[in-house]
């Protein structure tokens, strides 16, 4: 038989078995192909709404690692970038950190956050001494309990309060603002009630000499003038001058002040004199080349509420005042740019 016929009868054949088989004279037909595999929705980046923020003492900035944002989606590997990237340093202020998710269809996704970073404010001085009488120790007057107004008056006493004193207060007022620098702040008060400027030297060596401050900050005198006599407020003046060159010969930075202003009371000082040492005090800082504190001018338009009812000693909103007036100028003078 020839191989023509041969196929043709092999055909007759196999369509014959489909048709016992079937009922039907129709070939047999292929199965379907495969579905192709499903396809990953597009990526979706995730960045933190917050942001980072971050301190540092460094004016150069501060090197900030974070974790990858998070990815969803994509197919196949998906690859996220970011610039600046993790590790790298960021400067003062805020960066906006732009983020890519890129699958391998190359579809994209963006998202960015933003990193703060705070300069901490820090001093170039962190040692105080306080030097002066009852004013810098921090004493106030208080009624004695349970009087009442006799003919002179409210029967009072004298107290110190040492954490009301304007040297505690500026101590807390610094290490509140220079957090990062707290333990290292220290201001010394050597406050002493009733000793005048005039006696006062060997003591505030042997303080300087113990303590080692880099900044003397001086208000001293108000038991030298009440007398009246000229004689008495430059005796105070010159022993005041004596201590600033002492320790600027030392190294040491002179704050001087000048005394704070009267209030009716019995133990108010004339305003005169009070102007007239005042004036003394600033000729002296000028003459030292010291940092002039004013506490007068600064605190008399509110002289009613800062002294107390003895019309000399500052009360406790008035100790307060005299520390925030030494912290500006303390801020001023050494707070690091």
């Amino acid at each position: 038989m020839g191989i023509v016929k041969q196929r043709a009868v092999c055909v007759a054949a196999a369509a014959f078995a489909v048709l016992l088989a079937t009922g039907s004279c129709s070939h047999p037909t292929k199965p379907d192909p495969p579905p192709p595999p499903p396809v990953a929705d597009p990526p979706r980046l995730s960045c933190p709404l917050e942001g980072i923020s971050r301190a540092t003492v460094n004016a150069g900035g501060l090197a900030i690692s974070f974790d990858t944002p998070s990815v969803t989606g994509g197919q196949g590997t998906v690859n996220v970038t970011c610039s600046p990237g993790s590790g790298e340093n960021f400067p003062i202020g805020a960066t906006e950190v732009k983020c890519t998710a890129t699958d391998t269809l190359n579809r994209t996704d963006n998202c960015a956050f933003t990193v703060t970073i705070a300069k901490l404010a820090t001093l170039s001085k962190l040692k105080y001494f306080a030097f002066g009488d009852s004013i810098t120790a921090g004493e106030i007057t208080a009624p004695i309990s349970g009087s009442i107004f006799s003919g002179a008056g409210l029967i009072t006493k004298q107290i110190v309060v040492p954490g009301s004193s304007w040297p505690a207060v500026l101590q807390r007022t610094l290490q509140g603002r220079y957090a990062s620098q707290a333990s290292q702040i220290s201001v010394a008060n050597f406050g002493l009630g009733g000793e005048k400027a005039i006696n006062a030297r060997n003591r505030y060596l042997a303080g300087i000499t113990s303590v080692q401050p880099e900044v003397v900050l001086l208000l001293d005198g108000f038991n030298d003038i009440p007398g009246g006599a000229d004689g008495a407020a430059s005796s105070a003046a010159n022993e005041v001058g004596i201590m600033a060159a002492e320790a600027r010969l030392r190294g040491m930075r002179v704050f001087i002040g000048t005394p704070t202003p009267g209030h009716p009371g019995s133990r108010q000082i004339d305003p005169f004199l009070l102007v007239d040492y005042a004036g003394r005090m600033r000729a002296l800082a000028a003459r030292e080349n010291a940092t002039l504190i004013d506490f007068y001018t600064l605190m008399l338009p509110g002289a009613s509420q800062y002294i107390g009812i003895d019309g000399l000693h500052p009360n406790e909103l008035g100790y307060a005042k005299m520390a925030d007036i030494m912290f500006q100028a303390i801020q001023s003078a050494f707070e690091v740019r």
